[in-house]
């Protein structure tokens, strides 16, 4: 019988007892999710535009990294926006890129805002909370209650606010089908 946990079995980390359970293509976002923590965090004050090339360089794929980008932040940031009983739409503004068209969208249907809501609580420890905050800190809506502090309004007020859906821009691929037996031009 061997003696020490260095090599008994470990039992899964929370993480990986959610992929277990999710879709197999959100372990493909979790690496997308990781190499954008670690570029945050190595480069903090980079823009979005340039974290999204390094993530391209890592070999992230043009969606998965645009949409890490978009969405990691507005899941960390949308934490810190309800502890102060705020209330964020549960759907954000698409303005597709390709043609300036825009439509609100449920985000429970993005992945990457999915994986980065139920992976939030890692990064809400000691250890990880200035991870947590460098990331929330990129999002709209922390700054949109931030510039509402600043302009006068009150925590009182605050909890009584509901932030409409936020914009997000992003070039996605066109549907060729309006649904079963349709096609579009």
């Amino acid at each position: 019988m061997l003696n020490g946990s260095e090599n008994e079995a470990q039992p899964p980390s929370r993480r990986e007892q959610l992929l277990r359970r999710m879709h197999p293509v959100f372990r493909e976002v979790d690496a997308g999710f990781q190499k954008y923590i670690a570029t945050v965090t190595a480069h903090p004050d980079w823009d979005d535009d340039k974290i999204e090339k390094e993530l391209r360089l890592r070999g992230v794929g043009f969606a998965l990294a645009q949409e890490l980008v978009s969405f990691v932040p507005m899941a960390f940031g949308r934490e810190v926006v309800a502890e102060l009983g705020v209330t964020c739409s549960e759907d954000f503004r698409l303005h597709e890129m390709s043609d300036d068209s825009e439509q609100d969208l449920p985000l429970a249907d993005e992945m990457a805002f999915a994986w980065a809501k139920a992976i939030v609580d890692e990064y809400r420890t000691p250890e990880l909370n200035p991870v947590f905050k460098r990331i929330a800190s990129r999002s709209a809506e922390l700054n949109a209650v931030n510039n509402a502090l600043n302009a006068g309004m009150t925590e009182d007020q605050l909890r009584e606010t509901r932030l409409a859906p936020s914009l997000v821009y992003l070039r996605r691929a066109k549907k060729n089908y309006g649904g079963p037996g349709t096609r579009q031009p």
